[in-house]
């Protein structure tokens, strides 16, 4: 505006010393302090490759992964400030449990995971479950298989129709060890006679989590809430066939790529390879 108003004016207006405004021109209008197109290049660029779902410590771990530049956590979030980048935000959904509830299942399986979400080898304890996902021309169904060794989706399938097939189809992958878990809900086609065919062939044990505690299935209910609010999202409504193919590009990003804390910054591929022997 120095073609409106005088500079010392407007320097006057704006509270800025005139001397370091003709020191910022002078050294070429940078957007900040000590700023580096190199740094903003890189951060814009791996920004964009997550598509802005990690945030501040987690780009920091993937940018040194990948390029193995080594950034200030604290530089990186003033750079996403002054570029207007921003992270994919997930809400967290608290749990209240006044008191506990006396836990009966009406068949024989036993929540035989008791809330331990740990596992010293891939292969012996998995999650398993159903979401649904609307989609533009009518609901698509997910099951998924989530290995608790590494976080890994080990195996999935969809469909437009919530069956035992549907359930057969998403174990093809499935390679446990002898005496494997699997855990899953109460839901109606966990007791389908195909279904303890299923675990008797494959050899793993049924557990099933209580009705009405859903956190004690919480490793596959977390991978689908991540799914959503990370990837899908993005998008306006899908059609199933469109929605089957964003969630097997997101599945072979999450297990090949997308680093995870407690992982030590590594991918769920990468942590079975470093650590499954």
């Amino acid at each position: 505006m120095k073609s409106e108003y005088p500079i010392l004016r407007i320097c006057n207006v704006l509270n800025v010393n005139r001397r370091s405004y003709y020191k910022w021109c002078k050294i070429g209008k940078p957007i900040v302090n000590n700023f580096r197109q190199e740094i903003t290049d890189v951060i814009s660029e791996e920004h964009k490759n997550v598509k802005g779902i990690y945030g501040t410590i987690r780009l920091k771990k993937h940018i040194e992964n990948k390029s193995k530049m080594v950034l200030n956590h604290k530089l990186i979030r003033r750079y996403k400030h002054i570029l207007n980048l921003e992270t994919i935000k997930r809400t967290k959904k608290g749990l209240s449990v006044s008191r506990a509830k006396e836990k009966n299942l009406t068949n024989k399986d036993q929540y035989l995971i008791e809330c331990n979400f740990n596992s010293e080898k891939p292969g012996q304890k998995f999650s398993s479950d159903v979401s649904y996902i609307k989609c533009s021309d009518g609901t698509l169904y997910l099951s998924a298989i989530k290995n608790y060794f590494n976080n890994e989706i080990v195996s999935l399938s969809t469909s437009n129709n919530n069956d035992i097939n549907l359930i057969k189809e998403s174990y093809k992958d499935l390679n446990p060890q002898k005496e494997a878990i699997v855990n899953t809900d109460q839901g109606a086609v966990y007791f389908a006679y195909e279904y303890v065919e299923l675990t008797e062939r494959l050899g793993f044990k049924r557990s099933m989590s209580h009705r009405e505690y859903c956190w004690e299935n919480c490793p596959i209910e977390n991978w689908f809430f991540q799914l959503k609010h990370e990837w899908l999202c993005q998008f306006n409504k899908l059609t199933r066939k469109q929605a089957t193919k964003e969630i097997k590009k997101y599945v072979h990003w999450y297990n090949n790529e997308r680093i995870q804390k407690n992982l030590g910054y590594l991918s769920p591929v990468q942590y079975r390879l470093k650590y499954s022997n």
